[in-house]
């Protein structure tokens, strides 16, 4: 790959604009936030990208980053749940690979900006692109019409009854607890890219993101790590236990303590750490599990969580492709065991969850990944914005906090959709 330090204009330039200004194909931006203090640290801007054939994730990953290709374009990389799992999409695409055959990476943290490319364009014309790419971001599109209602596919009853159904089946010992989800949609003209940039403004979360290819846009504000990989070891978050953020820090604060002495979070937390520690044992070296980090609370814009993580050292013989199918589905969307509650999750929802509990993120090479679970995260197919927020289920759960929770975990992406409508109306 040749790597090429750009001027200082491009480091100070909007990698939104960037991303955004392509002329013609797929677009994406792939943003990394400090976990501490919420400033972008890292962004990735392809420039060419170039659709891997996919009929099978881990076929695609192997087959265009070949063993021991260090040099070889890195991947972008989207996996819908059911292409995690199995089962059809027909709302969305089942899952989604790219060669990144030219890109810019940006490090914010010290102002410096690299083109990196496996294609031979001479240093003038990759220059003179960018300045025209600049040039041309399209206008957001004029929103004419009124705002919808967003549409809730379960009301609170319906939902109730799902909740106690999952209760039941924790009670029988079939599962240890469920994810129950809650779609939303609505009509929208907003601009993805104006989403995107209002989501991250309300709600910096460790992953940032955007994919645009044809009709189909994904936008999300991730806070949960699915795989990173690198130097032969595997890290994994979870989360689970969750408490609205109010803005009064006295009753937040108080709400943070709750949340790490409640009985019902932590069974709730306990499901998705067994869960998580369970998937990685089969690929980890001598099946040493290392638990990092246990019970932190986060904040974000509208909910806080309780965190935990986990390593291990990827088994000789082993690749990025054997830790996304060992490792899926992520705890936090599916349960414990993760397969059966996932499945009892999508019967009583009786839709597909698409992107929903998939997968996001850069592929470098065969072991080196970042890649986020895809929550909080909307989808934009035939002029309608969709997302799913939800819980996991427990035996103490109770319905009418399970429904509000999921709403807490929607409202600043609700939000962001009509903001980026008003500016496209201003």
């Amino acid at each position: 790959m040749n790597r090429m330090p750009l001027p200082r204009r491009f480091a100070d330039a909007s990698p939104l604009s960037l991303a955004r200004g392509a002329a013609a194909g797929p677009k994406a931006l792939f943003q990394r936030f400090d976990l501490a203090t919420r400033k972008l640290s890292t962004s990735l801007v392809p420039l060419v990208l170039e659709r891997v054939p996919a009929d099978d994730l881990g076929a695609a990953i192997r087959t265009a980053l070949p063993a021991g290709g260090a040099s070889a374009a890195p991947l972008l990389v989207y996996a819908s749940v059911e292409a995690l799992v199995g089962g059809e999409c027909h709302e969305t695409p089942r899952q989604l690979v790219y060669r990144l055959v030219r890109y810019i990476e940006i490090n914010h943290q010290n102002n410096e900006a690299w083109v990196v490319g496996a294609d031979s364009a001479p240093p003038d014309e990759v220059l003179r692109e960018l300045d025209e790419r600049l040039a041309r971001v399209p206008a957001a599109p004029r929103n004419g019409k009124a705002p919808a209602d967003w549409a809730h596919d379960a009301s609170v009853t319906t939902y109730a009854q799902r909740v106690n159904a999952i209760r039941a089946e924790v009670a029988q010992g079939q599962v240890h607890g469920a994810v129950l989800s809650l779609g939303l949609s609505r009509p929208t003209q907003a601009d993805p890219f104006d989403i995107y940039r209002e989501c991250v403004a309300a709600n910096p979360s460790p992953y940032g993101y955007v994919l645009q290819d044809g009709d189909f846009s994904l936008v999300g504000s991730s806070p949960l790590a699915f795989l990173q990989l690198k130097d032969g070891t595997v890290h994994l978050e979870t989360d689970a236990g969750t408490r609205p953020v109010t803005g009064d820090a006295a009753r937040d604060d108080e709400a943070q303590a709750e949340l790490g002495r409640n009985p019902k979070d932590a069974a709730e937390h306990q499901i998705v750490a067994d869960a998580e520690t369970e998937a990685l044992l089969p690929i980890a070296e001598r099946a040493e599990v290392r638990a990092v980090i246990s019970k932190q609370v986060r904040r974000f814009s509208h909910v806080m969580h309780l965190y935990s993580a986990f390593e291990a050292t990827l088994a000789s013989g082993l690749d990025v492709a054997d830790a996304i199918r060992a490792l899926a589905p992520a705890a936090a969307v599916s349960g414990y065991p993760k397969h059966e509650a996932l499945a009892l999750g999508r019967k009583l929802e009786q839709v597909e969850r698409g992107p929903y509990g998939g997968v996001l993120g850069i592929v470098r090479s065969r072991g080196e990944a970042d890649m986020a679970v895809v929550i909080r995260s909307l989808w934009i197919t035939g002029g309608v914005a969709r997302l799913r927020v939800g819980g996991k289920v427990v035996a103490d759960s109770e319905p009418e906090m399970e429904y509000q929770e999921a709403l807490s975990k929607s409202r600043f992406l609700v939000n962001a959709v009509a903001k980026a409508e008003s500016l496209a109306a201003g």
